[in-house]
């Protein structure tokens, strides 16, 4: 719609000055483009380490429609045109990653060396306005310069392949040399601008046609896409065909007819004025609301393979003088059906699983015992007697609940009771004594209390933290409402409605449920649709729709994830139960080219020197214990930060358990 708006915006310019009786020619124009690609282009999406498409020359041709209208004669003349503009490109690159491989000749680990290619055909429609003077009469000659702006609305599509160039003899894992890496539309194509310089000749041929033989260049003023730094630029060969609208000078016009006689003049007697028509009042013309244009960006969200370890918090809490199971435990029915593969990906709701965890794994290891020991805060009752029959009720409760839900044995539970626990929080503050009112549980059967483990799951995360689109309403005091709604393939993503007025910019934050939602479904290249509906005060409804890009990328590398419940309150000695865990995860999961994290942290309890102090230790121990595992493991990071991200709600007990952590992520390229 823009361009079209440009070229009618000239027309009716070069009507306007034609009322001057100049001239006017309309023709068509072909020619061969040598396109010159300037690019940046990473190999891989969002990374330079990589390598990058560089510089590249492809051949292409245009062909349009011109229109012109001389102002000072042959001196000066408006210029203007519509195109159709091939400006493809072929952009090579080797890759840059160091990546080794084994030679099948001599038997040893070289350089993996592999050609990246990008091919495109970028098929513009395009609109330029300019000026064209040929200053010397009876010479030919003319000079053309022109701005030109254009959009790929005809093929914005691109290929992506890599060959491996050596050693010789190596194959993907698919079994070729060659292979695609991606298609489909190029991220973030945009309107391209340019500035162009011709130089051609007049040449008579057929009375008012002529032909007009002429090469320029044509400089790129701005990227072609918004996503990456590209810009072409071209040098121009071809040749136009013009008709003179205007043809030869006009024959003098014919001599105007006679006058008719007058009328003959009869006297009439003068009628009365009639009365004066009383005016209506003029009502107030009101605009409606118009949606003058919707915009965003494209959408990536990034799939990557993980494997991640949810420790079991080996403790239940209780509220002050209660034995009362909390209803957080237990909110879900029990049933044979219940299989821990089908647990929520997330610490916190696995956490809340743990009766039917323990007891489902209890049901399927017959003989195995579960200790249960109930504990108090040391001052919730008034007696020491009844502070330890408290403590056995919370204990027999926990019990009761798994014999009820998972029909076990009481032969098989050991309860027991203490006032206080052995590893107490600190009773200084509210938040330890209520760590304190707890029941924990201990078994001496291997794998009743391990971790829940999430192998090789697709996770899916969106490359930017927010989508946000631009509104431009006009009129919109008129507005009573309005609502802005996501839609794939038909079916509603998300939606935002309120009332008054759209703002100029809606966000929808991409959370991770969204990102769940669309990641699974989404293919490499796929798009959405926003709908903007406002409603107004006397008109009904108005809309507007633009469809965006979706695309799907896949990590070249799987992530593995530990979380260590190592820590009781002020601590940072691993236990060893959390050191068989990381031994575990780290012998499973690391092999050449493997890299870790490892950030420890605390709860909001206590001063922040002293927490982040603390939680450095705690980093620090997880990474001595892991080099002793696999040295070979890059160690990108240890750091404590402190309880400056807290990933739980610290207002509960079990929240503030799980931020006295440590997490392990190794991430180790894909085979």
């Amino acid at each position: 719609m823009l361009l079209l708006r440009v070229f009618i915006m000239i027309v009716a310019s070069i009507g306007v000055i034609g009322v001057a009786s100049a001239q006017t020619y309309i023709g068509v124009r072909g020619a061969f483009q040598y396109v010159m690609n300037a690019a940046a282009i990473p190999i891989v999406p969002g990374s330079l380490d990589c390598g990058e498409f560089g510089n590249g020359t492809s051949p292409g041709w245009n062909a349009g429609i011109t229109l012109e209208h001389s102002i000072l004669g042959p001196l000066l003349e408006v210029t203007g045109a519509v195109s159709y503009s091939l400006r493809p490109a072929a952009l090579q690159a080797l890759s840059a990653d160091n990546f080794e491989v084994l030679d099948p000749r001599t038997n040893s680990f070289v350089p993996l060396q592999r050609q990246h290619d990008f091919t495109t055909n970028l098929g513009y429609v395009v609109a330029e306005v300019g000026l064209r003077s040929r200053p010397i009469d009876g010479l030919p000659l003319y000079l053309r310069l022109a701005a030109d702006a254009g959009n790929a609305v005809v093929d914005a599509q691109y290929l992506q392949s890599e060959r491996i160039v050596s050693p010789s003899g190596v194959l993907f894992p698919d079994g070729t040399a060659r292979r695609t890496n991606g298609r489909g539309e190029v991220l973030g194509i945009g309107t391209s601008y340019g500035a162009q310089a011709h130089l051609g000749a007049e040449l008579a041929w057929l009375g008012s046609v002529s032909v007009n033989p002429e090469v320029g260049f044509r400089y790129g003023l701005n990227s072609l896409s918004s996503a990456m730094s590209w810009t072409q630029s071209m040098f121009v060969a071809g040749v136009q065909i013009r008709i003179d609208l205007t043809g030869a000078e006009d024959a003098p016009p014919p001599p105007p007819p006679p006058p008719p006689p007058p009328p003959p003049v009869v006297a009439e007697r003068t009628p009365e004025p009639a009365p004066e028509p009383i005016p209506e009042p003029v009502k107030p013309i009101v605009a409606p609301v118009t949606i003058a244009s919707l915009t965003t960006d494209p959408l990536e969200i990034r799939e990557t393979v993980v494997t991640q370890t949810f420790p079991l918090l080996p403790y239940m809490f209780f509220d002050s003088a209660s034995a009362v199971v909390r209803q957080r435990y237990i909110q879900t029915l029990e049933g044979p059906g219940f299989a821990e593969a089908d647990l929520p990906r997330s610490t916190l709701p696995i956490y809340y699983r743990m009766i039917d965890v323990v007891g489902r794994r209890m049901a399927s290891t017959p003989g195995s015992t579960l200790t249960v020991t109930g504990t108090t805060d040391g001052r919730e009752l008034a007696s020491a007697d009844a502070r330890r029959q408290l403590a056995r009720q919370r204990a027999e409760a926990v019990i009761s609940e798994l014999q009820r839900r998972w029909n076990l044995d009481p032969s098989r539970f050991v309860a027991r009771t203490a006032e206080r626990p052995s590893i107490v929080s600190n009773d200084r503050y509210a938040e330890g004594m209520e760590e304190n009112r707890r029941v924990e549980l201990q078994s001496s059967t291997p794998g009743l209390l391990a971790p829940v483990v999430h192998s090789r799951f697709n996770e899916y995360v969106a490359h930017q933290p927010s989508q946000r689109f631009t509104v431009d309403v006009r009129n919109p005091n008129q507005s009573t409402a309005w609502s802005l709604a996501i839609m794939r393939k038909g079916a509603p993503v998300d939606v935002q409605r309120s009332s008054g007025a759209p703002p100029t910019t809606v966000a929808f934050d991409m959370s991770q449920q969204l990102a769940d939602k669309l990641g699974p479904v989404t293919t490499p290249v796929d798009s959405l649709v926003a709908v903007m509906t406002v409603e107004q005060r006397s008109e009904a409804p108005v809309s507007a729709t633009t469809v965006f890009p979706l695309r799907k990328t896949t990590n070249t590398f799987e992530v593995s994830r530990l979380s260590l419940i190592v820590f009781d309150f002020d601590q940072s000695d691993i236990s060893t139960v959390n050191r068989d865990m990381m031994r575990q995860l780290i012998t499973t999961t690391t092999r050449q080219g493997s890299r870790a994290v490892i950030r420890g942290s605390t709860d909001r309890l206590g001063e922040a020197i002293h927490n982040q102090s603390l939680s450095a230790d705690r980093a620090n121990a997880v990474d001595r214990y892991l080099r002793t595992i696999a040295p070979n493991v890059v160690v990108d990071e240890v750091r404590g930060i402190g309880a400056s991200e807290l990933p739980y709600d610290n207002s509960l007990p079990e929240g503030r358990f799980y931020c006295r952590t440590v997490s392990l992520t190794i991430t180790t390229p894909l085979r």
